[in-house]
């Protein structure tokens, strides 16, 4: 039977599906499907009077008492998708469900996206403190020395929990995203189809219980589950000034302020200056002397005494001025820290760990509206398909709960 049922509602859907121009609307093929099976059921009854056959008489009398109760089934599905709006802008003040339950969705999604943002710029600002390890070689006549440091390098640990807590934001992030496509999909798709070919499957005798079926998984999917969406947002309404609240009081406090790293960084920002230093002594001596060479006469002469002083004298002094001013600023700041990389440590504690709390309550909270929205539609998709005659098991839907 159930084959057979599949079986006819392929035929029924591909012709027409076909010969749609734009979009498959089967509204139109209800009120043609319930006469032709009126006359079907007429002829079954006059059939059973001239042949005189009394369980055939009995079977068209109780089929046309089911035409009669899918008929009526139908007015009235129809007639509630009328006045829907006015229910729909009475509980939520939006005329249609499917937009309040969306709308509930984006307020869930804009605070996974702060929460998300929050995320980001904290990692960033952990991440530069962790991974600041300044070096710089001590010069001492023939020979130097090489000094590195790298104080907030523990603090990284922290980047640990981000992770998992972008993990966590990110799954709920694609459920509700999920949730809302579905959302409209059921809209798209269950009035002008899968609600027609429920009717019509319902009004044909011999698909009457998957008609039942399809009628509640379609009242379900349009009207059950955009109002469990919004009884979710209301159940999250309920919690006043306790709603999560994702957001770090303070993200400028995450930065770790290096003096080494401030002094110079106008220095490593320039282009310029960042060549220059970076040249070796005979290009170095090369890219001042060389405008020289444009006076006349003279020129190659004071390019000469110029190249061998920058590139003996003026090169090594700026070299040894500058990774002394660095080596100082580094254990100036070593210093600084001596006390105070316990100090931003507690600092990144106190601002992250709060909002990793609240990330939690949050990402909880979701699964527990989704849990909430999954249990209400599939309980009342079930128990609707068992007031109208259809399946009460559903198999497969059953194992969501």
């Amino acid at each position: 039977m159930q084959l057979r049922s599949a079986w006819l509602s392929l035929f029924l859907i591909l012709p027409v599906a076909f010969a749609a121009p734009e979009k498959l609307d089967l509204t139109f093929a209800v009120p043609m499907v319930a006469i032709i099976v009126a006359i079907f059921l007429a002829l079954m009854g006059m059939l059973s009077k001239t042949i005189s056959d009394p369980k055939l008489e009995a079977w068209t009398k109780t089929e046309i008492r089911e035409l009669i109760a899918g008929v009526i089934i139908v007015v009235i599905v129809t007639a509630f998708f009328i006045s829907s709006s006015g229910i729909t802008i009475a509980l939520t003040g939006k005329s249609d469900p499917i937009t309040a339950a969306t709308d509930v969705l984006d307020g869930l999604v804009e605070k996974y996206d702060i929460a998300y943002v929050y995320i980001v710029q904290a990692a960033t600002k952990i991440r530069v403190a962790a991974t600041y390890s300044p070096y710089s070689a001590i010069p001492l006549w023939y020979v130097s020395i090489n000094y590195t440091t790298n104080p907030l390098a523990g603090i990284a640990i922290m980047l640990n929990s981000l992770n998992m807590a972008t993990q966590a934001l990110a799954n709920v992030i694609y459920l509700a995203e999920g949730l809302r496509l579905l959302l409209l999909f059921c809209k798209a798709v269950v009035p002008p189809v899968i609600l027609p070919l429920a009717f019509v499957l319902r009004l044909i005798p011999f698909t009457r219980k998957t008609g039942n079926t399809l009628i509640a998984v379609g009242l379900a999917a349009v009207v059950i589950l955009p109002f469990s969406v919004v009884l979710a947002g209301e159940l999250n309404s309920t919690l006043g000034d306790e709603m999560p609240d994702a957001r770090i009081s303070d993200i400028t406090a995450l930065d770790s302020n290096s003096l080494a790293m401030i002094t110079v960084e106008p220095l490593c920002e320039s282009t310029a200056a960042r060549l220059l230093l970076g040249a070796t002594d005979p290009l170095f001596s090369l890219i001042v002397c060389l405008p020289l060479l444009l006076i006349p006469y003279v020129g190659p002469a004071l390019f000469g005494l110029c190249f061998n002083l920058v590139m003996y004298v003026v090169y090594p002094i700026i070299m040894d001025v500058f990774q002394i001013v660095m080596t100082v600023l580094i254990i100036i700041w070593e210093l600084s820290l001596a006390n105070g990389a316990e100090g931003y440590a507690m600092v990144v504690y106190d601002q992250v760990h709060p909002f990793l709390v609240e990330v939690n309550n949050l990402v909880l909270l979701s699964y527990i509206d989704f849990i909430v929205i999954a249990t209400v539609t599939i309980v009342g998709a079930r128990s609707l398909s068992a007031a109208l005659g259809g399946e009460a098991y559903m198999a497969g839907i059953q194992r969501l709960i």
